[in-house]
């Protein structure tokens, strides 16, 4: 397992395989909206990773459905973006923390009273970017338009999306849902339950989007565990077209 973990896991409280309740330890907030004339969902976390930077998050185009991870350097009142678009950036700069270059970004944002407004560039072209604030995480309570929060995690196969839905309960905010999304049709194909085969999920890595990991053609998901790591390994299985447990260490 990467070596970013938690520290979070100290503020899980209450935890059940059964309910999975607990307190939120993630800053989180959610957005809609367009970059040029396309339409994306974008999900960032606030913290301090190490460095300059101090969000992460993710992205994907509502055509495409492909999660692009993000991270960068959050002020008062503007956010720069940097994408790690391929496995070799993601290792570099959101595993190991490298020094970024902020200049060379794509995302350059300012802050609203609804969102962000900005800018999206490469070496081709400028795209306007208008994002509008959805839902919000604080504290442990859920806040905004939306009741859910909805966590398209980093860990994908090609075919597929997994996004997590976390929920405000009596107890707190659980998670008893991923949603797996065909990229291509947009359709729901699978809703898995996390907290199944031992694995108390939700709040162990200290990026939420990183609850979920890419491991090759298959995804880990990431247990809450105070010695050494707990994960549980989902493939597709191709007779069925679902994804089944394959490994729990």
């Amino acid at each position: 397992m990467t070596e970013i973990k938690v520290a979070f896991c100290l503020f899980t409280l209450f935890l059940s395989a059964s309910i999975q309740a607990a307190y939120m330890p993630y800053v989180v907030r959610n957005y809609e909206g367009y970059i040029g004339e396309y339409p994306v969902h974008l999900s960032l976390q606030f913290y301090d990773f190490g460095g300059e930077v101090n969000v992460e998050g993710s992205y994907y185009y509502d055509n495409h459905r492909s999660l692009i991870p993000l991270y960068g350097v959050n002020e008062s009142s503007s956010i720069i973006l940097c994408e790690a678009v391929s496995d070799e950036s993601f290792e570099k700069y959101i595993v190991q923390g490298e020094g970024v270059d902020v200049s060379k970004c794509p995302f350059n944002l300012t802050r609203n009273s609804t969102g962000f407004l900005g800018e999206w560039r490469n070496e081709r072209l400028a795209l306007k970017v208008d994002l509008k604030e959805t839902v919000q995480v604080s504290d442990g309570v859920i806040n905004g338009s939306a009741k859910v929060l909805d966590i398209p995690f980093w860990g994908q196969t090609k075919q597929h999306g997994f996004i997590g839905l976390y929920e405000a309960s009596a107890d707190g905010i659980v998670i008893n849902k991923v949603n797996v999304i065909d990229k291509k049709s947009g359709k729901l194909i699978q809703v898995i339950n996390p907290q199944m085969n031992g694995c108390e999920f939700g709040s162990y890595m200290t990026s939420i989007f990183q609850n979920i990991e890419s491991d090759g053609s298959q995804i880990r998901l990431n247990c809450y565990s105070t010695g050494p790591d707990v994960s549980v390994n989902y493939k597709l299985n191709t007779q069925t077209s679902r994804y089944d447990v394959v490994t729990e260490r």
